[in-house]
Parts: C-alpha cells; sequence; structure tokens
C-alpha cells in the first residue's frame, strides 16, 4: 500500500472512462497541465500581486508549454469589445498576461498596439451610434412634447434615454455593428496565437 502512488483527478476520471490505455504521454501531459494555467490566468486576472512571471518559471520544458497554452487560453478569452468601462481594467490586465507569457515581446507590444487602435475605434463607434439613437428618439419625443405642453400649458421635458423603446433600440443597433467588430476581435486573437 505505501508504495501505489495518490491517482491524480485526471487519471481516475480517465479510468473511469476507460480511456487510460488510449492516451499519448504528451495527451495525457496537456490534458494535466492546461487546466492548471487556466487556474493561473484566472488566478493572474483576480489578483494584481500575483506574479504569473514567477510561477511559470517554476516550470520547464513540456509542462511550461502546456502551462502556456491554458493561460493564455484564458487570457484570450476575457478580451472583450469594451461596449462599457467595466471591460477596460479587465482587458489591460489580460494583455499585460499575454506580454507576459509570449516569447516574442515585440511582436506582442505591435499586436497590442493594433489591438488598442481597434478599440478605440469602436469605442468612438459605439459613441457615435448611441448619439445617433438618442437624436432619433428625440425627435420622435419632440412631436409628443410639443402636443402635451398644447394640452398642459406649461413646458415640458422629456428624456429620449427614458422613451419607450430606447433601449432596445439601442441595445439593437449596438449588437448590429459589435458583429463587425468581433470578427475583427477574433482575427487579432488569431495572430496572437501564433506568435512565440
Amino acid at each position: 500500500m505505501g508504495e501505489e502512488r495518490i491517482k491524480s483527478a485526471l487519471e481516475k476520471a480517465l479510468e473511469r472512462a476507460g480511456r487510460v490505455g488510449e492516451l499519448s504521454a504528451e495527451e495525457s501531459e496537456r490534458l494535466e497541465y492546461v487546466p492548471i494555467g487556466h487556474a493561473m490566468a484566472a488566478r493572474f486576472l483576480r489578483e494584481r500581486d500575483y506574479d504569473l512571471q514567477a510561477e511559470l518559471e517554476r516550470y520547464k520544458g513540456r509542462p511550461k508549454y502546456w502551462l502556456r497554452q491554458g493561460v493564455e487560453e484564458i487570457l484570450l478569452r476575457n478580451i472583450v469589445l469594451p461596449a462599457d468601462g467595466t471591460a477596460v481594467e479587465g482587458n489591460k490586465r489580460a494583455m499585460e498576461g499575454l506580454v507576459i507569457v509570449k516569447k516574442d515581446k515585440k511582436e506582442m507590444y505591435r499586436l497590442l498596439s493594433e489591438l488598442e487602435y481597434l478599440f478605440n475605434y469602436y469605442q468612438r463607434a459605439v459613441e457615435h451610434a448611441y448619439l445617433t439613437a438618442k437624436e432619433h428618439f428625440a425627435a420622435r419625443a419632440d412631436a409628443a412634447k410639443k402636443a402635451m405642453e398644447a394640452q398642459l400649458g406649461v413646458p415640458v421635458r422629456i428624456d429620449p434615454e427614458k422613451q419607450p423603446g430606447f433601449r432596445e433600440t439601442w441595445l439593437r443597433m449596438l449588437h448590429q455593428f459589435s458583429g463587425q467588430y468581433e470578427a475583427m476581435l477574433q482575427e487579432w486573437k488569431e495572430k496572437v496565437r501564433l506568435v512565440s
């Protein structure tokens, strides 16, 4: 009993599935280390003082390769179009992590510059689309405002953003043009995957 080693959760799951003998050593290693890389990336994104570089340096060879793959996968998944201010900080942190994970820092900085340009352009487009939707609803509300003022005999203020349907119209517009930018973001992510 003392010579038996404790089996990992992965080994136990594979035994239950009856696949232990079917996996190559490389596939087994990938299945073991990629999830660890996922966890490292999640911790890096959550904790400002987590030293991802130091954690990665604890590993050598193929395990380190698979860890980097896992970390990269989660970091890329966490880079999203900044439709609102909440995504900006998360994107920055994920980009910092990508620079740590990639060996070709110069290429990563070039790609990050491309991404910043895409995000800035996207944010300007979002602002423009929002103003367009607001103007559209303001024009519709103007007729209702005039009718109410004539009926009540007092000035009336109508906020176009609080009109029925404004939010739905705005979200529909945002969804329509975000699809184009999402495609560009996916292309960018593919470029990152190719960087060593």
